[in-house]
């Protein structure tokens, strides 16, 4: 056998020996092939990246001092709830934190081409929770206050996420319009909701009537293992410039696009429904024996199981930012931004100040997202290298929180970015 493969192979050698060679000259080979593919070309250069990194945790009425009595145990009392109680101006309450990186970087045009190649990838976690003001009454004061009022528990609840993204696309390089395919991934994640619910007491306390549904949804296996999910958007931005006047406009969008989540999720449904009538509820006489001899109506149901297949949307972000000089060394800024699951709109206005030629120093308000008004304060410094440094800081006493003086904060952020841009 061993004989046979070798003498096969020697017949084959020999027969390709005995074909002639064919060379061919550069004008001969151009009739087989195109020359234009074998063109030496420049390598490709990045003309400008930035690495970036932020985390914050906002609140409309929940300070520092309060999560820290939880957090390290103890008597809360009044004075702890009373200002986070009439902190609740509107029906919700907020509390909401987001940190994450995000690195993104673009080619150098070439010369006749209008576009280049852009890029970015980064992570973010995302917390998002609401609840009404008679909830948050009802959990911490009781429902003294409240009788003879219908107590609205609808549109509470939480959720969760941590989402991984890869995107690529194109920059336009005479506008620095940039448009990016963004490639998405959901590691985990968790989302609590009350779709409906009251708490009604009447004014003589002689009866009560509730009524509840809620639903829990945790993407992860029944054995706890990690059901990551995927989907698709797109991220870009649209700047717009003025050669009359000294205006820059931002228009910007991120994650617009939806999440395939597959089956296999852990759902949790309840619905509660409580309703009594005739109860005595004077002195001492409010015991099971007078709730099991009054008249008492019932009705629970819980279901468990597992999801289906379907689209979610993602937290998709869209925003615009104003700039314009009012003098040489001050500029006034201004920042709207809406969705990234915050409930309410982000508003921000501020002013530059041009301390030296290599620094730039600022201020602003912002109220919205999840928090209250608060301060931003900010530095932009050229350091060597075409490098530029930004480093903000919301409510900077907020970074103190477990200080006395930052107790009564309820926002705290910081962030950071280095960038750099070759011409």
């Amino acid at each position: 056998m061993m004989r046979m493969i070798f003498s096969t192979i020697a017949i084959v050698s020999l027969a390709f020996s005995s074909i002639n060679a064919q060379v061919y000259t550069t004008s001969e080979s151009s009739s087989f092939r195109n020359d234009s593919l074998f063109k030496k070309s420049d390598p490709v250069s990045i003309r400008e990246y930035s690495f970036e990194f932020w985390g914050n945790q906002t609140s409309n009425t929940i300070t520092a001092g309060f999560m820290n009595t939880i957090g390290h145990g103890g008597f809360i009392s009044k004075d702890d709830l009373d200002p986070i109680m009439n902190a609740h101006i509107g029906n919700f309450g907020y509390l909401g934190a987001n940190a994450g990186f995000n690195v993104s970087w673009s080619t150098k045009p070439r010369e006749g081409k209008q576009w280049s190649l852009c890029g970015s990838f980064g992570s973010e976690v995302i917390v998002d929770s609401r609840w009404t003001k008679d909830l948050f009454q009802l959990i911490w004061y009781g429902n003294a206050n409240l009788v003879g009022d219908v107590n609205v528990i609808s549109g509470s609840g939480a959720r969760v996420g941590l989402f991984n993204r890869l995107s690529l696309g194109g920059i336009k390089n005479d506008t620095k319009q940039r448009i990016e395919l963004s490639f998405v991934q959901r590691l985990v994640g968790g989302e609590w909701s009350v779709p409906y619910g009251y708490f009604y007491v009447t004014e003589d306390a002689d009866s009560l009537e509730t009524y509840l549904q809620t639903e829990a949804r945790l993407h992860f296996g029944s054995d706890n293992t990690l059901m990551p999910t995927y989907g698709v958007a797109i991220s870009g931005m649209v700047p717009i410039r003025s050669e009359d006047l000294p205006v820059e406009i931002d228009i910007y969008f991120k994650d617009v696009g939806l999440l395939f989540e597959p089956e296999g999720s852990q759902v949790y449904w309840v619905q509660e429904g409580i309703s009594t009538t005739g109860l005595p509820v004077f002195g001492d006489s409010l015991t099971w024996e007078n709730i099991i001899d009054g008249n008492i109506s019932t009705d629970t149901l819980l279901q468990s199981g597992k999801s289906v297949n379907r689209m979610a949307l993602l937290p998709s972000k869209l925003g615009a930012t104003l700039r314009f000089d009012i003098s040489e060394k001050i500029g006034f800024n201004a920042h709207v931004s809406v969705g990234g699951w915050m409930p309410e709109p982000l508003y921000s206005c501020g002013i530059d100040y041009k301390y030296s030629d290599n620094i730039n120093l600022g201020a602003r308000t912002k109220i919205g997202g999840w928090g209250d008004e608060r301060l931003e304060l900010y530095g932009r410094i050229d350091i060597p290298g075409d490098r530029v440094l930004y480093i903000a800081v919301e409510e900077p006493i907020g970074l103190f929180f477990q200080d006395s003086n930052g107790a009564h904060t309820t926002c705290r952020g910081i962030t950071l970015r280095l960038s750099k841009e070759n011409e």
